[in-house]
């Protein structure tokens, strides 16, 4: 086996295990998303997270599209 089948090799044991690694973290992923306990995973109900059915005080309003005149208007 000359070095360049050895380096093709070695990457596709390499891109099988990164495959790998891509399916746990999907399984892993899926997992959490329907435990509401995990911070950040949606909610499958609502579809937002947890911390997303929070009230906030003092935000300013959306943006009407109508911009402050300039200082020299």
């Amino acid at each position: 086996m000359n070095e360049y089948e050895q380096q093709a090799d070695e990457l596709q044991e390499l891109s099988e295990k990164v495959g790998g690694d891509i399916a746990d973290a999907r399984e892993d992923w899926e997992r959490k998303k329907a435990d509401d306990s995990v911070p950040g995973a949606q909610n499958p109900e609502t579809g937002l997270p947890p911390e997303a059915n929070v009230t906030t005080q003092g935000d300013p309003p959306p943006d009407s599209g109508e911009r402050e005149p300039w200082p020299d208007e």
